[in-house]
């Protein structure tokens, strides 16, 4: 996968969140000089456009969950189009964007390595968020679907959200996810990270063991009987000093150094698939810092060095 070029797709989509105007993060990215900066790197990298949200007059309601048939087609949308740059043999790097359009980064990736190498080829994940993304339309307090896309790809969900980027239920096990970062969780979600035993390292491990430790350990949970992973970046993982520009804020997040070192360690890991990068809300921004911060550390991900 190493060899493969990156292709950018801008996902436009902010109807799962509090905060639609999080649909111009791609945007913005774009303005600030992304692709420009992936080339002066030395990146091979193609602009593969924006899918946009689809336009619906009077669509079905969720009785619990707000724009339902919205993501849900936008999923199917966003899917085939990242199917479609697997196949071209491009490696399809997402932006959103809220974090409900991972169902269908994470499920169109994990399909298509079950097309390319058998029904037991599986992923992990690795979720980099201040929050865990697995209430369901019965536990969430909300019913913005931007809060259960982990719950959807582990076939937990609504069965139209599980079915997203294909008609199989469970698009990765729980034993191949692990969570970098967590720190604001609904009591479900606690329930459900203990059920399902599932790999989890809050800010308070990452203040015991540090972040080179986390992340080895995180890679190997991802890892371990998977043919690669995927990582899932939410902006909101850094403390809101840094990233003011996000919906869902809460303090005591990563500095600066941590959140860069998660990307550069990814960087170097050989079985990364891809990754996607959310939640950049450029209307909540101070000034620019959090898209300069969010540009800082997708080069990082793509590879970007100190010496």
């Amino acid at each position: 996968m190493k060899d493969l070029p990156y292709e950018i797709i801008g996902a436009r989509f902010g109807l799962a969140c509090p905060h639609e105007a999080v649909a111009y993060g791609p945007q913005a990215l774009r303005q600030a000089g992304l692709l420009e900066a992936l080339c002066e790197l030395g990146v091979e990298v193609e602009d593969g456009g924006d899918v946009f949200a689809p336009q619906i007059k009077e669509p079905p309601a969720h009785p619990k969950l707000n724009n339902f048939q919205e993501t849900v087609l936008f999923g199917e949308s966003l899917s085939s189009r990242v199917k479609s740059s697997w196949k071209a043999g491009k490696r399809p790097v997402v932006l959103g964007g809220d974090h409900s359009i991972s169902m269908a980064t994470v499920g169109a990736t994990s399909e298509y390595i079950r097309e390319q190498h058998g029904e037991d080829a599986e992923i992990g994940l690795l979720w980099v968020d201040a929050h865990a993304d697995l209430n369901t339309a019965a536990t969430s307090p909300s019913g913005n679907i931007h809060g259960l896309p982990v719950a959807a790809l582990l076939g937990l969900a609504d069965e139209k959200l599980c079915q997203i980027a294909g008609p199989r239920i469970g698009k990765i096990k729980p034993e191949n996810v692990a969570y970098i970062g967590l720190r604001d969780l609904d009591p479900a979600e606690k329930d459900r990270l203990k059920e399902l035993n599932i790999t989890a390292f809050s800010m308070k491990e990452i203040d015991q063991l540090g972040m080179n430790e986390v992340c080895s350990r995180a890679f190997q949970t991802v890892s371990d009987g998977t043919y690669g992973f995927v990582m899932s970046y939410d902006l909101d993982v850094c403390d809101p000093a840094l990233a003011p520009g996000v919906g869902t804020p809460v303090r005591g997040g990563l500095t600066y150094r941590e959140a860069h070192l998660v990307m550069e360690l990814v960087a170097e890991q050989e079985n990364l698939l891809t990754f996607d990068f959310v939640e950049l809300n450029p209307s909540l921004d101070s000034g620019d810092a959090s898209c300069e911060l969010a540009q800082a550390l997708l080069l990082s991900a793509f590879g970007k060095t100190i010496l």
